[in-house]
């Protein structure tokens, strides 16, 4: 039976999700929530939806409801998860969970009390690619790991009315796109000792805090106890390559897209066609000895349809090895020690 999702939010990322649930194994439209109805009615219509609600207790009240996915700006996460898991539904919400680790602690024993699944929306390690990183890494490919290099940014236009700018809506580069280098720096460095994350020991960090309070670009460096250590780099005013490079005895891997393969409709005003085919992607490893290896990773389906049927296939579980409550956990703490190691250098 097809899990039957309800959307929370209408947004720009409900709609590429609503594109991929038609890409998915299991999953299936059913409603679409948002504070405007109208919005609701537009998104809801575009895929053949007949459900639209203007208040998210409406939606949460639906009883062919399974599964709810939170697309709401991230202040808006806790009190929209706390609602779906005490409605009795399961919960996938966009990254960061939390604005805090405290928040994020709130929202998984919330979770456990009422005996729901739960998951932060990293998409990326929901991907053939990402589970092909670790079995390189895992089979010694480029031997011990010694250093990782991540980076995402974008320059958005400085807009101080925009929800980027603006602190009481979680704006600033590390909450909207620093967990993506940090999460993936924590799973290296556990995946190179056959751990599923680490977590780091040290983060020194500096970066630029604009005028209106939140940091427009961020550095940090991490130390973990196995003598890993990484180099985050993180912007919302600043185009970064978003690539991650793992340098090891032997040589270095590389991953040129590792946040977005396969990946269509993240930029789709419109349904995608069901027949269309999604390119490979390709992790490159550059020997020292010379050798070059190109490895193939083959895409079937849309990037946020994998972690659709991640959910499906972890709901029994209550929680997902791609992203556990204890990885979110360590995450958003993370998080929380970068942002104040740059407030308290704040240029």
């Amino acid at each position: 039976m097809k899990i039957r999702w309800g959307i929370i939010g209408a947004g720009s990322i409900a709609n590429v999700f609503c594109n991929s649930i038609r890409f998915s194994r299991t999953g299936k439209l059913e409603a679409v929530g948002s504070r405007d109805l109208a919005r609701a009615k537009k998104l809801a219509g575009s895929f053949g939806c007949e459900n639209s609600y203007g208040d998210y207790r409406d939606l949460l009240n639906h009883p062919e409801i399974d599964a709810v996915y939170i697309s709401t700006i991230h202040p808006f996460h806790r009190d929209c998860v706390i609602q779906a898991v005490e409605a009795g539904k399961h919960v996938l919400v966009e990254k960061p969970m939390g604005m805090n680790v405290a928040e994020v602690a709130e929202m998984i024993d919330a979770a456990k009390r009422n005996n729901v699944f739960l998951m932060e929306a990293y998409m990326y390690r929901c991907h053939p690619q990402t589970k092909k990183m670790i079995q390189l890494l895992r089979e010694g490919v480029v031997g011990d790991v010694r250093m990782i290099r991540s980076e995402f940014g974008f320059a958005a236009e400085v807009d101080f009315s925009s929800r980027l700018f603006d602190p009481e809506l979680g704006g600033g580069a590390i909450l909207d796109v620093g967990g993506y280098p940090m999460s993936m720096a924590r799973l290296i460095a556990g995946a190179a000792t056959n751990q599923p994350f680490a977590e780091p020991d040290i983060i020194a960090a500096t970066g630029v805090v604009g005028s209106t309070g939140v940091d427009h670009t961020a550095v940090a460096s991490l130390k973990f106890a196995n003598g890993i250590v990484a180099q985050l780099t993180t912007s919302i005013v600043c185009e970064l390559p978003s690539t991650t490079e793992i340098y090891g005895r032997l040589g270095v891997m590389r991953l040129d897209d590792p946040w977005l393969p396969s990946s269509p409709s993240r930029h789709a005003e419109q349904p995608l066609p069901l027949d269309m085919e999604f390119p490979d992607s390709e992790i490159e490893i550059e020997l020292f000895s010379g050798e070059v290896q190109k490895h193939a990773v083959k895409c079937d389906r849309d990037l946020y349809s994998y972690e659709i049927d991640e959910v499906a296939a972890c709901l029994s579980a209550r929680q997902s090895p791609a992203m556990s409550w204890d990885d979110s956990l360590g995450n958003a703490r993370a998080l929380d020690e970068w942002r104040a190691a740059v407030f308290r250098h704040r240029t």
